[in-house]
């Protein structure tokens, strides 16, 4: 027979297993259910990812757009660049001038050759116009803002990129000045907004500034060779 303090002991140690049990068992339940939740969490994430990543890739019109900046850097890591300090290179940046007009057809091969006339420049097999020297000699391209970032097969445009990098040539404000001059005679003709290269009007002072950007250039440029 019992006594009472082996019976209450009895009882206590029954109570104390039931809640460790209790305990082991609600600790599983919870764990199950934050498993469940981090799985749903993530399956959600990737489709919200992938939407919007697929979504940023179209235009308005349902078709699927190139970054302007993509089609840009495609092209220009096509472009030979001379052997020079690497220094030197780390410094150099692309300077760009855009064109845009409200109307969609605007500019196309026939209005920017026409244009051209009065200029050395060649059509490129890919696609793209390259204002040239009388040498032949690469200055500047003049390229498709949009997709497909070409003028071949006829394509017509409302977006134009002139794009110079000061690296390839000698004289990078004479280039420039030459690519004002071209890009102010191209949107004149064409009644297009000159843009700078975040797509915002393109000022005085921002020109001011992005022949300052070609001087510094040139004058480190000179730097390195002497």
């Amino acid at each position: 027979m019992f006594n009472l303090a082996e019976v209450l002991t009895l009882i206590i140690g029954s109570l104390l297993a039931l809640v460790f049990i209790d305990g082991v068992r609600r600790s599983l339940r919870s764990r199950a259910s934050s498993l469940k939740v981090d799985l749903i969490d993530a399956e959600e994430s990737a489709k919200s990812d992938f939407e919007q990543e697929w979504l940023d890739g179209y235009d308005e019109g349902g078709n699927f757009e190139i970054p302007e900046e993509q089609i840009i850097n495609e092209i220009i890591e096509e472009i030979e660049k001379p052997d020079i300090d690497q220094n030197f290179d780390a410094l150099h940046q692309l300077l760009i001038v855009n064109l845009s007009s409200h109307q969609e057809n605007v500019f196309t091969y026939d209005s920017i050759s026409s244009v051209l006339n009065n200029y050395s420049f060649l059509f490129d097999d890919r696609g793209y116009f390259v204002v040239t020297d009388e040498d032949g000699s690469l200055l500047f391209n003049i390229l498709n803002g949009r997709n497909p970032g070409t003028f071949l097969e006829g394509v017509s445009t409302s977006d134009i990129a002139f794009v110079f990098d000061p690296l390839s040539v000698i004289n990078p404000v004479e280039v420039f000045d030459l690519m004002c001059e071209v890009s102010q005679t191209i949107s004149e003709s064409c009644d297009s907004n000159l843009l700078d290269k975040n797509r915002n009007m393109l000022t005085k002072q921002m020109l001011v500034h992005m022949r300052q950007e070609a001087q510094e250039f040139q004058r480190q440029k000179l730097a390195v060779v002497s």
